[in-house]
C-alpha cells in the first residue's frame, strides 16, 4: 500500500493509496478526504492526529491506523473482500490511545469489494472520499471540487420530503416555494435532487411524473406529501397538495396520486388501483412503515363533498401499501378522523402507533394501535386506550424510540385551531400500553425530530413557536437532544442551534449516524408569509466508542 502523505493537497486535503489484494488482480483503491469547511468551519483546526478505520460485514474489530497529522506519510489498512465496506476517518485533538478528543469526523459511502476481479472495476468505484465535520455542531455541505463553498439545495423548499436511500444517498422532493420575498402565494414543486453526503453534491432527479395510458407524460407538484423507503429500495410518494390563486387567496388542492420512484432508472411510476377503492385525495397525512416493509397512510385533509362547512376536512380512512401486492387500499375496517396527529412504528415495528392529533373541531388525546394481520393491517381493540395528557396535542413530531420498542411524541400545539405552542413530551409504552411523561424541549410545534444510531437518542430540531397568548408566532432555530435514562424516562439537554430559524423543514439520520437538514420556512412577525429555504446544515455527534 502507497500512501501519498498528509497535507499532500496543499495542506488542506488528505490523499491516500490503498490495495485490496485479490486473484488474480489487485484492486487499487484510492481515498481523498477533504479537511477543509465553509462559512468559517474548519474540521482539521487543532487537530495533532488522524485515526483512519475500515468497517464492515465480518469485521469484528475495526481495521484501523493513527498517524499524526503533521506525518508525511500514513498507511490504509488493508481492505477485506466483502460488503458494506465503509473508510472512517476520525481527527483528534491529541493522540487517541492516551485520551485525545474527536474534532471531526467523516466516512464513506458503503461499498463492495469483490471477492474476485477478472476484469477491469470503473475508475469512479475505486475513487473513495471522506469529508470531515466537526462534531457536536452544525456545519454546512462542501463538495470535492468547491472546497470552501456552502453547498445548498438547487431550489427553496418547504413541506418537502428526504428519504434515506440504500446507497447513502438521500432523494429530496416536491414541496412548495414562494416566487419572491414580496409574494405571499404558495406554489407547489415537482422538482427533485439527490444529495450524496460523500462529494457534498446535489444532483437533480427525475421530477415527480407518470406516463399515462397515453403514453404522455403527466407532471405533478406536490407539498406535504409522504415519502417510504420500500423493501425493493423504491420510494413510496403518496397524496400532497397543490395550490392556485382564487380571488386573491392561496386555494390548496388535495393530491390522490401514488408514485413508486425507481431508483435505478431515476423514474416515477403511477400505481394502479384496479377495482378496488377510488383514490382519496389527502394532504398532510403520515405514511409510517411496520417491519414487514408495509405502509400505513394516517389522517390528513380532504375535499369536503357535503356542501356545507369548511373547504377541507380531516380524513377518515386509513390506507395501506404492500409493495408485494402493489395497489393502495383503504383500510374499510377502522374509521379514525384525524389531521395533525403523530405516528411511529412500535414494538420492533409490529405495531403502528397513532396519538392525538384533532377530528376538526377538537383536540384528541387518544392512541390508538394497528398491526398488520395476514393480508391487510388491521385496527388493534383495546377496552381502555391509553390516551396523551389532557387535552391532547396536535401537529406533534414523533419517532420510535428505545431501539423501536417506544414512540416519543414531541411538543406540538395544545388548541385545535391557535399556535399555542407544547414544551413537554411524553412516551407511549407499548409494552404496557400507557404513556409517560417525558423531557421538556421548550415550546414548539411542527418541529422535525430523528432518532440517532444508538436508537436511543432523539435530536429535536427547530419548529414554530409563539408567545403564551398565541401571538408573535415565528419559526424556532434551537435544538433538544432527548435521551432515555433507562428508568423508564428521558433527559433533555440542549444541542447547538441552526444559524436560521425554520419550520417545515426535513430532518434525515444518514448512513454515518449524522443528521441532515434541509429547507424549510422562516417566518418572522414582520414577514409572516416567510422565507423559503434553500440550504442545507449536517450534524454530527460526538462518537460514543
Amino acid at each position: 500500500m502507497v500512501t501519498r502523505g498528509l497535507g499532500l493537497v496543499v495542506a488542506m486535503a488528505l490523499l491516500l493509496l490503498g490495495a485490496a489484494g485479490c486473484s488474480p488482480k489487485e484492486a487499487k483503491y484510492s481515498l481523498t478526504i477533504v479537511t477543509t469547511g465553509c462559512g468559517g468551519a474548519n474540521p482539521f483546526q487543532g487537530v495533532q492526529f488522524v485515526r483512519i478505520r475500515v468497517l464492515g460485514d465480518g469485521i469484528t474489530t475495526p481495521l484501523e491506523v493513527v498517524a499524526p497529522a503533521s506525518s508525511k506519510s500514513a498507511v490504509l489498512p488493508d481492505i477485506p473482500a466483502g460488503s458494506n465496506r465503509v473508510i472512517e476517518v476520525r481527527a483528534y485533538d491529541n493522540d487517541p490511545t492516551v485520551g485525545g478528543r474527536v474534532v471531526s469526523i467523516g466516512h464513506t459511502l458503503p461499498f463492495t469489494v469483490p471477492d474476485l476481479i477478472d476484469g477491469a472495476i470503473p475508475e469512479a468505484e475505486l475513487q473513495k472520499s471522506v469529508i470531515l465535520r466537526q462534531v457536536g455542531t452544525w456545519t454546512q455541505p462542501v463538495s470535492l471540487t468547491e472546497r470552501e463553498r456552502c453547498q445548498a439545495m438547487a431550489s427553496a423548499r418547504a413541506a418537502h420530503t428526504a428519504t434515506l436511500l440504500p446507497s447513502g444517498k438521500v432523494l429530496i422532493a416536491g414541496g412548495f416555494h414562494i416566487p419572491s420575498p414580496n409574494d405571499r402565494f404558495r406554489v407547489s414543486l415537482g422538482l427533485t435532487e439527490i444529495f450524496d453526503p460523500s462529494t457534498g453534491v446535489f444532483t437533480p432527479a427525475k421530477e415527480f411524473s407518470f406516463i399515462d395510458t397515453n403514453k404522455t407524460e403527466t407532471k405533478l407538484f406536490k407539498a406535504f406529501h409522504t415519502a417510504s423507503l420500500l423493501p425493493t429500495a423504491q420510494v413510496l410518494i403518496w397524496g400532497g397538495e397543490k395550490y392556485s390563486v382564487i380571488s386573491g387567496v392561496n386555494v390548496v388542492a388535495p393530491q390522490s396520486e401514488v408514485l413508486v420512484y425507481d431508483v435505478g432508472a431515476n423514474r416515477f411510476n403511477a400505481t394502479q388501483r384496479g377495482t378496488g377503492p377510488a383514490a382519496i385525495p389527502r394532504t398532510q397525512h403520515q405514511a409510517v412503515v411496520d417491519s414487514g416493509g408495509r405502509v400505513l397512510v394516517v389522517g390528513g385533509l380532504r375535499f369536503n363533498s357535503s356542501g356545507s362547512g369548511p373547504r377541507l376536512i380531516p380524513v377518515n380512512e386509513f390506507e395501506w401499501f404492500d409493495a408485494n401486492d402493489p395497489t393502495p387500499r383503504v383500510l374499510e375496517t377502522a374509521m379514525v378522523k384525524r389531521v395533525d396527529s403523530a405516528a411511529a412504528a412500535v414494538n420492533k415495528g409490529e405495531f403502528i402507533a397513532v396519538a392525538g392529533g384533532t377530528d376538526g373541531t377538537a383536540l384528541r388525546d387518544e392512541v390508538v394501535f394497528f398491526k398488520w394481520e395476514d393480508r391487510g393491517f388491521k385496527q388493534v381493540t383495546q377496552q381502555a386506550p391509553p390516551r396523551l395528557a389532557a387535552p391532547g396535542r396536535r401537529n406533534a413530531a414523533a419517532v420510535s424510540f428505545r431501539d423501536g420498542a417506544d414512540m416519543l411524541v414531541l411538543g406540538g400545539y395544545s388548541d385545535p385551531t391557535a399556535i399555542r405552542p407544547v414544551q413537554t413530551t411524553e412516551i407511549v409504552q407499548s409494552g404496557v400500553a400507557t404513556v409517560a411523561r417525558g423531557a421538556d424541549i421548550g415550546s414548539r410545534g411542527e418541529l422535525c425530530a430523528v432518532t440517532l444510531k444508538d436508537g436511543n437518542t432523539v435530536l429535536a430540531i427547530g419548529g414554530r413557536t409563539a408567545d403564551m397568548a398565541g401571538m408573535m408566532v415565528r419559526s424556532d432555530a434551537t435544538t433538544m437532544i432527548v435521551r432515555n435514562d433507562g428508568r423508564g424516562g428521558t433527559t433533555g439537554q440542549n444541542g447547538p442551534s441552526l444559524a436560521v430559524a425554520r419550520y417545515l423543514h426535513t430532518c434525515t439520520l444518514l448512513h454515518d449516524g449524522s443528521v441532515l437538514v434541509t429547507g424549510g420556512l422562516n417566518e418572522t412577525p414582520a414577514n409572516p408569509s416567510g422565507e423559503v429555504l434553500n440550504d442545507a446544515w449536517i450534524y454530527t455527534p460526538v462518537p460514543a466508542d
